[in-house]
């Protein structure tokens, strides 16, 4: 993941470094968390407790696999 910090100022006297993707990698990140969050949202077998079916662990494998 191509990444850069860049400061963010909190408004008070202390703020913080922050790790930021460039604009091609925050959209497939976004593209793949979104993918995830919507069959969750509409699948019968996810969203009762921690169970996930088999197709959601496959979106939330490719949202982790974004993310690196």
């Amino acid at each position: 993941m191509s990444v850069r910090r860049e400061w963010r100022d909190s408004g008070s006297a202390s703020g913080h470094m922050q790790q930021v993707a460039d604009n091609g990698t925050y959209n497939r990140i976004q593209t793949a968390y979104r993918a995830y969050i919507d069959h969750a949202t509409t699948c019968d077998d996810c969203g009762h407790g921690e169970r996930r079916c088999a197709e959601a662990d496959q979106l939330w494998r490719a949202y982790r696999a974004a993310r690196t």
